[in-house]
């Protein structure tokens, strides 16, 4: 490995730690600074090594079958990514709202996953969903130039729209 590529895989690390720490103390100021951000790439990459981080944190606490674990804490925690950040998209193209673009939505939900960093602790994951909840309404405010009622209106229905969209797999499974 060539002293470049140490210094990019370096630049990477400290680049995510800076932006994690950024978000968990100043997530306001975090967001204001977002949309001069030029792909959501670099928000879909966040996601996916908080979802890793997490991962491989919560699989500490299994008993066995560490790499099904593993696996099924990777797929919880960018599924859910995913979807919210669908819902999100489809709230926002059925009302409309123009000034919040789809790629803002989908760096605002990749950004709030660093709530996966204390979702591994036990306990605590309901209250790192509520806190990712928060990010996503404050990046709706501050990054999507809505205003505060808007985008706790807009919230709610995306927290609507997956609970409907989680009771009618529930329906289509059996499940009930």
């Amino acid at each position: 490995m060539s002293s470049l590529d140490l210094a990019a895989y370096r630049s990477a690390g400290s680049g995510f730690y800076r932006d994690a720490v950024k978000i968990i103390l100043h997530p306001g100021e975090f967001y204001e600074a977002m949309p001069a951000l030029k792909h959501k790439r670099e928000a879909v990459a966040f996601l996916l090594v908080c979802a890793g981080l997490y991962s491989v944190a919560a699989t500490l606490f299994a008993y066995e079958n560490y790499f099904f674990y593993f696996l099924m804490f990777l797929a919880n925690g960018v599924f859910v990514s995913i979807v919210t950040a669908a819902g999100l998209c489809t709230v926002l193209f059925v009302t409309s709202a123009r000034k919040t673009g789809y790629a803002t939505a989908v760096c605002i939900v990749g950004y709030a996953g660093v709530a996966l960093l204390f979702a591994w602790i036990p306990g605590m994951a309901p209250f790192a969903e509520i806190y990712r909840y928060y990010l996503v309404g404050l990046g709706l405010v501050r990054a999507g130039k809505m205003g505060q009622g808007r985008a706790i209106m807009t919230l709610l229905a995306t927290i609507a729209l997956l609970g409907l969209l989680l009771y009618f797999v529930e329906i289509l499974t059996g499940a009930l």
